[in-house]
């Protein structure tokens, strides 16, 4: 029995081990994100300036200056909703791997370019011609860029279960692959648009970021409302492995690891660690 209690202690110190790992990597995965996504919309603000006082009065000025406020904004808000969608789909993630942080780094690449192909349609908007063509083009490029590498994280999601404390269920993946990718195509049409009408850029941009602002049907809530827990049907509370209670020593202790084993709360870890202590004693 002492053996088999020493071996009991010894499993779960690894499953702690192997579990504060893989919590590393996820906080070390959303911090790297949230600092670049907090960089790109900073960088936003950086082409909001007017000459200063001279013989054109303020208010001239600001109405020189208003594709730098229209693109700031819609920029603004399509970076916030990238980011929104971002953390909701991380949240759901149960495995970080090399391929999942070059995916990032590739969406991250493309949301740090937004800032200066806002900035270069701001400049050349007003004067049109062709460079305002060229700008607008420019603009739906990297919008439709950073789509395409938001939609590689969500294909990698979905092409194995064991990825998602939620996997989305096969009969939904086309519908969320539709609801996906259905801003895309306005990215695309935005291309072609630019080149007959540059302002109208804007527009349809602004009309995909209303279109991502709901809520999408392969980003389901997994934590019970109000709770910060996760549902009770969900892999997070339900036991998953036979060979812990049988070395454990203990159904309740196998049952009470795996409800909390991938990202427990600090105050459930410390509640937790004293009942395994006497369970496994």
């Amino acid at each position: 029995m002492r053996a088999q209690g020493l071996h009991g202690r010894q499993l779960v110190r690894d499953h702690e081990a192997a579990d504060s790992i893989a919590r590393v990597d996820r906080s070390r995965f959303e911090a790297f994100s949230d600092g670049v996504f907090a960089v790109a919309i900073t960088l936003l603000a950086l082409d909001l300036a007017v000459a200063g006082p001279g013989e054109e009065s303020l208010l001239s000025k600001l109405g020189h200056h208003w594709p730098s406020f229209a693109a700031y904004v819609i920029s603004f808000f399509m970076i916030g909703i990238i980011w929104v969608n971002h953390h909701a789909l991380v949240q759901n993630i149960a495995v970080f791997n090399r391929t999942l942080m070059y995916l990032n780094m590739l969406l991250l690449m493309f949301v740090v370019a937004i800032p200066f192909a806002t900035a270069t349609m701001a400049a050349y908007l007003a004067g049109g011609g062709g460079d305002a063509e060229v700008a607008a083009a420019l603009y739906a490029i990297a919008l439709e860029a950073m789509g395409l590498s938001f939609a590689l994280i969500f294909e990698w999601t979905v092409r194995d279960d064991a990825r998602l404390h939620q996997p989305l269920p096969s009969a939904r993946r086309w519908e969320a692959r539709l609801r996906f990718y259905g801003g895309q195509i306005m990215y695309i049409a935005a291309i072609g648009v630019a080149f007959v009408a540059p302002a109208a850029v804007l527009v349809m941009s602004a009309l995909a970021a209303v279109y991502y602002l709901t809520p999408a049907p392969h980003l389901p809530g997994h934590r019970r409302p109000g709770t910060g827990q996760p549902p009770q049907d969900s892999p997070e509370t339900r036991p998953t492995s036979r060979t812990l209670r049988g070395l454990a020593g203990g159904r309740q202790t196998a049952t009470a690891w795996h409800r909390f084993h991938l990202r427990p709360e600090p105050q459930v870890q410390s509640s937790l660690r004293p009942r395994l202590a006497s369970a496994l004693a």
